[in-house]
């Protein structure tokens, strides 16, 4: 939906101004169809747990996985060497959609964040300033905390990984926190149970946005 919608479709929706039963979201179901008649899944997939996948992909019985940074590491201490698959593995942003709306470095992910009370005390502002200067976020680059999102703290990066994730996300002129986390709780469950659904043929692409666009009408107000 982030490529074929791009950020307007999403806005829209969310905001109420448009739907979850709009274009966009039809059609991002209709293209999981199309991938899942390529039949590229391992066998019993629907009931695969994310560690399964993971030794899949990290014993080298898998091609690709559409998975965040941490990928690498879980990869590794799943696979039956302990090594996973080092300089073998590597990174592409998700494909653009033609005709789509989206942007080639449009991203969809998670991310992190700090909450300070309005009666907080000067030490704590103090302190996230400090975290997030570019000397700062250089020391948590180079010791693995962090991706860096204050410009200049991209020069900690070492992994060629995740140098290559932070120039792709650097590009992105719309980063969207994953449907499920930035909708509210109840939304999110709905969301996810009806991707399973077209996953596992028990809806359609039309059933399960109408579903979505059910569960939006009661909790976005």
């Amino acid at each position: 939906a982030v490529r074929i919608g791009g950020k307007p479709a999403f806005d829209a929706a969310s905001n109420r101004s448009g739907a979850f039963t709009d274009p966009a979201f039809v059609q991002a179901g209709e293209k999981l169809l199309e991938l899942m008649a390529l039949e590229p899944f391992q066998d019993g997939y629907l009931g695969a747990t994310y560690g399964d996948q993971a030794t899949a992909v990290g014993n080298r019985k898998a091609a690709m996985e559409l998975m965040g940074q941490w990928a690498p590491a879980v990869q590794k201490d799943n696979s039956e060497d302990k090594l996973g698959l080092g300089e073998d593995l590597g990174f592409f942003p998700f494909p653009m959609v033609e005709g789509g709306a989206g942007g080639q470095f449009d991203a969809l992910g998670g991310g992190n964040g700090f909450a300070v009370g309005k009666n907080a005390s000067p030490e704590a502002v103090d302190f996230l300033k400090y975290l997030t200067r570019a000397e700062s976020q250089v020391a948590l680059a180079e010791i693995g905390v962090a991706i860096p999102v204050v410009a200049g703290g991209e020069a900690g990066l070492s992994d060629p990984l995740l140098i290559a994730l932070q120039q792709s996300l650097a590009k992105a002129e719309y980063f969207q926190l994953y449907y499920d986390q930035y909708l509210p709780p109840a939304m999110g469950s709905v969301v996810n149970d009806s991707v399973q659904g077209i996953f596992a043929e028990t809806l359609t692409p039309e059933q399960a946005a109408q579903v979505v666009e059910d569960s939006a009408m009661q909790e976005l107000k």
